[in-house]
């Protein structure tokens, strides 16, 4: 195999002058709520779940599990992304709504949160639906 440097092959022009590309493929998070009887909160989540994003999620999910038996969905179906930031976030908010009397669930989660879930051990402790009406029903 021949190895030309980026000289050689007349790209260091090409490389200084380009715009830098980002190191994420995946587009900034998207958060809406939707409120459901009964009494139930749904997080709409789209884009990437990560260490730049999670802290926006915390703040609308610590804002719904501070009611009295708080029952909240996040519908997770969306996300292209999730990091262990995003992981921390939506545990810690169960585990907050637990202590009130309520639960997190989580819907229609893609094969790689299901899979990232699994792997962590948490699919049994935050419970995971196939869609939004299959977690508010149960």
């Amino acid at each position: 195999m021949i190895r030309m440097g980026r000289a050689a092959l007349g790209l260091d022009r090409l490389w200084d002058t380009a715009a830098p590309r980002s190191s994420k493929a995946t587009s900034p998070m998207q958060v809406s709520v939707a409120h459901h009887p009964p009494n139930t909160a749904v997080l709409v989540l789209r884009g990437s779940l990560d260490i730049d994003t999670a802290p926006s999620l915390k703040a609308n999910l610590n804002r719904l599990v501070e009611r009295p038996s708080p029952r909240v969905v996040v519908d997770v179906a969306g996300l292209d992304f999730c990091d262990s930031m995003g992981v921390g976030v939506l545990v810690t908010a169960h585990a907050r709504a637990i202590e009130r009397g309520g639960w997190v669930r989580l819907a229609a989660p893609s094969g790689f949160l299901r899979r990232l879930f699994d792997t962590l051990g948490l699919a049994d402790y935050l419970a995971l639906f196939p869609d939004v009406a299959a977690a508010i029903k149960e």
